[in-house]
């Protein structure tokens, strides 16, 4: 099956989940689920159906091409490390992005995620956070050092340079995030740092409220084009959670009052 336009989204959840239940059954998602719990992220290796990966890359590219907004920040709430990357919110991506909106409301990935990390997974009360596009495409283009908001976070990798161009993820798990007094050293000096290289299809699941996780800066001219999504716990739900870094880099929106579980 090849796709090549937005079908219904029973469709494209029934691609995901025939793909799923190839790659992702039995001893395969046991050993996930045991690197989630001991490093609390772990790569879903050729996560994206074949016959989706390009439509998907074409629709994110084309997006990007069109709506992209050059960002370059450094936020003081997560020690001043560094943003520099290319950006588009979710408000564009809902209008242009039907693939993307069906991939991130799709149950089988929703399904899949909640197995891997061990817990009912919801959708994002906040919806400027359900999904965002970012591309790194320049020497020195990164996203530094940080936590996030809410408790999980999914990435579709979509475009990727060879690990030596930089581009790879790296994580520190289990650490806190003290948005009155950040220390992203004393994270570093504390834990380990994790690194994983991903190719495109390739996708990864973290837990980004106790993963200090960052993005290896780009060597030369290569691109990283990632589609990032949140998920909340259902802790998550009961919390009263900001948004400063997120509006800051991709716009943000209200409160969706119209978000399913």
């Amino acid at each position: 099956m090849t796709i090549t336009h937005a079908g219904p989204a029973a469709d494209l959840d029934s691609a995901y989940a025939r793909h799923f239940a190839g790659v992702y059954a039995g001893d395969a998602l046991i050993a996930l689920q045991q690197s989630f719990r001991e490093e609390n992220i772990v790569p879903l290796r050729g996560f994206c159906p074949p016959e989706l990966l390009q439509a998907i890359r074409s629709e994110a590219s084309s997006i990007m091409d069109e709506h992209g907004v050059d960002r370059k920040f450094s936020f003081e709430i997560t020690d001043n490390t560094p943003r520099q990357m290319t950006t588009v919110g979710q408000p564009v991506i809902k209008e242009h992005g039907p693939l993307i909106h069906g991939t991130y409301f799709s149950p089988a990935v929703k399904s899949l995620l909640a197995a891997v990390v061990g817990e009912e997974l919801f959708t994002c009360p906040y919806a400027g956070e359900h999904y965002v596009i970012s591309r790194l495409g320049k020497s020195g283009d990164t996203h530094g050092w940080h936590w996030d908001d809410y408790s999980y976070g999914f990435i579709l990798v979509l475009e990727a340079p060879d690990y030596r161009e930089g581009g790879f993820v790296q994580a520190v798990p289990h650490t806190s995030w003290d948005k009155q007094n950040p220390d992203v050293h004393g994270a570093l000096l504390k834990s380990q740092v994790r690194s994983y290289a991903l190719q495109p299809g390739d996708a990864y699941v973290i837990k980004t409220d106790t993963t200090m996780h960052r993005v290896f800066p780009i060597r030369g001219e290569n691109r990283r084009t990632i589609v990032n999504m949140t998920l909340a716990s259902a802790s998550d739900l009961a919390r009263n959670i900001t948004h400063e870094t997120n509006d800051a880099l991709f716009g943000g929106v209200g409160t969706d009052s119209g978000s399913a579980r």
